[in-house]
């Protein structure tokens, strides 16, 4: 009779990653950002970085944390528009991923800060392949809207996700912020998040996937930076989640 021994570490290490590819579906995404009306220059180069920490549970009693990261690189192609490139990368308790990316194309037609009414678009299409190898290709459409009335601002953007896959379907995510402006340099306020709602079969309020965060808004410059702390509300939500997204201009 022949047997073989188990190494009890990479057994511990196979069953987390079994279960972060298992809870990996329900993480936080890898922008968590309520798009408004900051694009690149006309023919400049704008740079942003996002990363957040959220802790998920992959067995019992085992906690994971995991680390996302997000760089993108803008370029101005008209005074109204902007082409982004994004990479998506994660790291698992000392593993590192790559998860993919996408491409992107803003327009907004005007910069007006001290008009009532503000709106643009945004088109993109993203692929994403997790830890386990599942890969997803899906185009969004997300309309900007905001309204800005004296030191309060309000953005919304009810995004609509179409997968491209062999097994297609349509889902809506929508997003909001609401900040006030402190002073010229700083903006405190809050950000709501609901994702992937199918849009044949909507959830109740309690099964949907919805994300409330706390944020402070920095603008040194040319360049701005996002802090944010976010708690979900419901059984499908991160129970925590903290996030940094620095855009940067150099030009």
């Amino acid at each position: 009779m022949s047997c073989f021994l188990i190494n009890p570490k990479i057994f511990k290490k196979s069953l987390i990653l079994f279960g972060l590819i298992s809870f990996y579906s329900h993480g936080a995404p890898f922008e968590i950002k309520v798009h408004d009306e900051l694009i690149a220059e006309y023919q400049q180069s704008a740079y942003e970085i996002e990363t957040n920490l959220y802790p998920t549970l992959v067995l019992p009693n085992q906690k994971a944390n995991v680390f996302q990261t997000r760089l993108e690189y803008g370029y101005g192609v008209s005074r109204n528009s902007e082409l982004g490139i994004n990479v998506y990368l994660s790291n698992y308790n000392g593993d590192s991923f790559f998860n993919g990316g996408k491409i992107s194309h803003m327009y907004i037609p005007t910069h007006d800060e001290k008009g009532l009414w503000h709106y643009g678009v945004k088109n993109e299409i993203n692929y994403i392949k997790d830890i386990g190898g599942a890969e997803t290709v899906f185009y969004e459409f997300t309309p900007i809207l905001a309204m800005q009335l004296q030191e309060w601002r309000f953005t919304f953007n009810p995004s609509i996700d179409i997968t491209l896959n062999k097994t297609s379907y349509v889902s809506f995510s929508p997003s909001a912020k609401l900040v006030y402006n402190l002073t010229n340099m700083l903006d405190i306020g809050a950000e709501y998040y609901t994702d992937n709602l199918p849009m044949k079969d909507l959830y109740s309020i309690s099964q949907q996937p919805n994300t409330a965060y706390l944020v402070m808004n920095s603008k040194f410059g040319n360049s701005v930076f996002n802090f944010g702390i976010g708690k979900g509300l419901t059984s499908t939500s991160d129970n925590w989640v903290l996030k940094m997204i620095a855009s940067l201009s150099f030009d």
